[in-house]
C-alpha cells in the first residue's frame, strides 16, 4: 500500500523537469503552494495544492489562457506526490517554457470549428463579434459554403406577424453590397416559397446534416453568444 508523503497544509514545491500533465509544453519546476487535498486512486497518490502569490505572478500567460478556455482554475495544481517535494523556503527558479506548441483544433468541438473559421488556434479565446471578425468569418464562409442548400426562416408579414417558411439559400451578399455590422451580421440571399429574399444568415434554421448547414450553425452560435 502506498503511503502519502504529504498532508493537507504542507508547503510543497514542484521538482525540476516536471511537465504539466495537460499541457506538456508547460514546465512546472519551481512552482510552490500549499496542499489542500490528498487523493488516492488505484495505488496512485495525488496532491492538490493552491499556488502561492510568487508562483501565480510567474505563470506564463498562455497557461492562464488555456486554463480559462478549458474551464480549469489555474490557481490550483494537482500532481502525483512523486513530482513534488517539501518547500524548504528557499525560492527555486520557476522554469519557463522553451517552445509553445499550440494545441490542435478538435473538429468535434464547436468552439474549435469557430476558431478554425477565424484562423485561430485552440489556445486563442473566441473573439467578440465586430466588423473585422465578421469580415473574417464572411471570407471563410464565402470560400467553404456550397450553394444552394435548404433551410427555414421566420418571414415578416406586415408590422408584427411572422410566419415560418422554407428557404433555399443561394449565396452571401458581398461586403460591398450590404452593411455587415454587429446587429445583423453576415447577409445571405436566397428564395422562399414566394419571392427572392435577403436575410441575416444567423437567423435561419439550418438543420441539415451537410457541411454547409453545420458551418451556418457554428456561425450562428458564435454570432449570438459573442456579441
Amino acid at each position: 500500500m502506498t503511503t502519502p508523503l504529504f498532508k493537507v497544509g504542507d508547503k510543497v514545491r514542484v521538482k525540476p523537469g516536471v511537465k504539466d500533465p495537460d499541457f506538456p509544453d508547460m514546465p512546472l519546476g519551481g512552482w510552490t503552494g500549499t496542499v489542500t487535498e490528498i487523493m488516492e486512486h488505484e495505488g496512485q497518490i495525488n496532491c492538490v495544492f493552491k499556488l502561492d502569490d510568487r508562483t501565480l505572478a510567474g505563470i506564463h500567460p498562455i497557461y492562464k489562457r488555456r486554463s480559462e478556455i478549458d474551464g480549469l482554475d489555474f490557481r490550483f495544481m494537482g500532481l502525483g506526490q512523486e513530482d513534488i517535494e517539501l518547500d524548504d523556503g528557499v525560492p527555486a527558479p520557476i522554469e519557463r517554457p522553451t517552445a509553445i506548441v499550440p494545441r490542435p483544433l478538435a473538429m468535434d468541438d464547436q468552439d474549435d470549428r469557430v476558431r478554425m473559421a477565424l484562423g485561430l488556434t485552440h489556445d486563442d479565446p473566441l473573439p467578440e463579434v465586430n466588423h473585422k471578425t465578421l469580415l473574417d468569418y464572411h471570407g471563410y464562409l464565402a470560400k467553404n459554403l456550397s450553394f444552394p442548400f435548404k433551410s427555414r426562416y421566420d418571414k415578416p408579414v406586415g408590422w408584427s406577424r411572422r410566419i415560418e417558411m422554407p428557404l433555399t439559400v443561394t449565396g452571401l451578399l458581398r461586403p460591398d453590397e450590404c452593411e455587415i455590422d454587429e446587429q445583423y451580421g453576415i447577409i445571405a440571399t436566397g428564395r422562399d416559397a414566394e419571392e427572392p429574399v435577403d436575410f441575416p444568415l444567423a437567423e435561419i434554421e439550418a438543420k441539415g446534416s451537410n457541411p454547409s448547414c453545420r458551418m451556418v450553425r457554428d456561425y450562428s452560435y458564435w454570432f449570438h453568444n459573442w456579441r
